[in-house]
């Protein structure tokens, strides 16, 4: 460009920019290193689009009756960088625009591949299939396609159908890498899962999730099985096991729900934008579709808010009050949080996680989500997953392995579920840690136990004769300074009762 006489002030600042183009990327409070990005993606850098942008100004399509029109205003054209859209209600049009498209392209000496650019039909099939034409070529016509890495689908009821199911393919695919790495790192610690999570899976399950509303059921659960299929590998808990503690105790948000807060932050953003916008244009018009009973994109949101567990109820009026979004949002975070904590509150494997206290500002508060502290501070993966089975209800002990009916046998009461040593008391939690004491092996345990539990929080053994054996084992899980020995404990008392098989009351057997 230099040589052929382009030159000036703008050129000039322009080659100094690109000169000294460096880059640094942030997560959290952390910094990596500058660097410098001499191929791909980045090359283009931030003054690209603009350029671009520049360019591409003076492109306009004229106007047509037949145009899509959106609350008043017509719209035959977007662009989202080089990625350009073409639109029309009537084939004859649509083709005009095509071929301006091309025109204007010529004079800008750009080029154009046809090979590259599709075209869909959405909507009843005309009798006869149109052909499109960009210059001598034919365009192909596609049933799918992806536009800006969302997968558009023509012929099934959903245009978003393709994009579940190929996003909870690519999440799925994100986890097995993830876990991949066993052979190397054994077990994945929590912390560093997380944030995976959030690196490479939620972004995957995300995707299109504040413009495709999560109306159908059998849509969303791919997502949701993804998202469950992570957890329950990184808590080292059954598959089949209950979904609440899944969120409770890693902080995480239900994938539908974080969609639909997504969806009410992008609703928020477009009710603040000016009147000649027109993607405030396309919500307006949504609003008119709700207001008259049509279905769209208001009307989905409306939907999923009136299917909470206790459903909200979205007038068309409050799509365009930004304090009433923001007074949904955190009802919306109410709500999930009090149907999570209800799960926690009244499900008999949970009964260890209730009130469970967290600080929040110097105060102890029940918080219903947070990252627990076992999690990370427990540093052996089988004495962290011992602990993590033993309060989220996964377990080996006859209260949980006798509870639900199986090939050869019934399920059995809880009153009969006995310990397999003194066959006097229901095996659960608290009898197998602190009270059974018709195993040699498992009193030395709990001997040795308690006196170094007691070293490590001297207030254990201060409140040890004063509580019952239940409400002890409840301190226990809370003490940060004993948790690890406790999750030890546990390994080693659960290892103990696993060499040995459950009792069976007689009876209960199917023949």
């Amino acid at each position: 460009m230099y040589a052929a006489g382009v030159s000036g002030p703008f050129f000039d600042w322009m080659c100094m920019v690109y000169a000294h183009m460096v880059y640094a990327t942030k997560y959290g409070n952390e910094h990596c290193l500058p660097f410098r990005s001499l191929i791909g993606l980045l090359t283009g850098d931030s003054a690209s689009p603009t350029l671009w942008n520049i360019f591409f100004a003076d492109f306009r399509l004229h106007e047509h009756p037949d145009d899509v029109q959106l609350h008043g205003h017509a719209v035959s054209q977007a662009e989202q960088a080089d990625n350009n859209i073409i639109m029309s209600t009537f084939f004859a049009v649509f083709q005009a625009k095509v071929t301006a498209f091309f025109e204007w392209c010529k004079k800008k000496c750009v080029f154009i591949s046809a090979r590259k650019s599709k075209w869909m039909i959405f909507g009843p099939l005309p009798p006869l299939i149109p052909t499109l034409r960009l210059g001598d070529l034919i365009v192909e016509l596609m049933s799918k396609l992806k536009y800006v890495g969302i997968w558009l689908t023509s012929t099934t009821p959903n245009i978003f159908s393709l994009n579940y199911s190929i996003k909870a393919s690519k999440a799925r695919n994100a986890s097995n890498a993830a876990f991949a790495m066993k052979h190397r790192i054994r077990s994945l610690p929590i912390k560093e899962g997380l944030m995976l999570y959030m690196v490479r899976i939620d972004c995957y399950l995300i995707s299109g999730g504040d413009i495709a509303i999560d109306v159908d059921a059998g849509l969303v659960s791919e997502l949701m099985e993804a998202q469950h299929l992570f957890l329950h590998r990184l808590l080292g808990i059954h598959s089949r096991s209950m979904l609440a503690v899944l969120f409770t105790e890693t902080g995480l948000m239900p994938i539908r729900t974080r969609c639909l807060l997504l969806t009410l932050g992008r609703l928020r953003y477009m009710t603040s934008l000016g009147d000649e916008s027109t993607v405030r244009a396309a919500l307006l018009d949504s609003v008119n579709l709700f207001a008259t009973g049509f279905s769209g994109w208001a009307g989905d949101v409306a939907i999923l808010l009136s299917t909470l567990p206790m459903p909200i109820c979205m007038a068309p009026a409050d799509f365009l009050s930004v304090p009433t979004i923001d007074a949904i949002i955190a009802k919306v975070l109410e709500v999930v949080d009090a149907n999570l904590q209800f799960d926690i509150d009244h499900l008999q494997k949970t009964h260890l996680l209730r009130n469970h206290l967290e600080t929040v500002e110097d105060k102890l508060e029940l918080v219903t989500r947070r990252r627990r502290h076992y999690l990370t501070m427990v540093l052996v993966p089988a004495h962290r997953k011992a602990l993590t089975g033993l309060l989220l209800g996964d377990h080996t002990l006859s209260v949980e392995q006798l509870r639900c009916p199986v090939r050869y046998r019934r399920a059995i009461p809880r009153e009969e579920r006995l310990c397999r040593f003194c066959h006097d008391a229901v095996e659960d939690e608290v009898h197998a840690l602190l009270d059974c004491d018709s195993h040699v092996q498992l009193v030395e345990l709990r001997d040795s136990f308690l006196t170094d539990a007691f070293d490590c929080d001297p207030v254990l053994e201060a409140v040890y004769a004063l509580l019952s054996h239940y409400d002890f084992l409840r301190r226990l899980i809370s003490s940060r300074k004993a948790v690890s020995r406790f999750a030890k404990y546990t390994y080693d008392v659960l290892n103990i009762y696993d060499r040995y098989q459950p009792l069976i009351p007689e009876g209960l057997g199917i023949p």
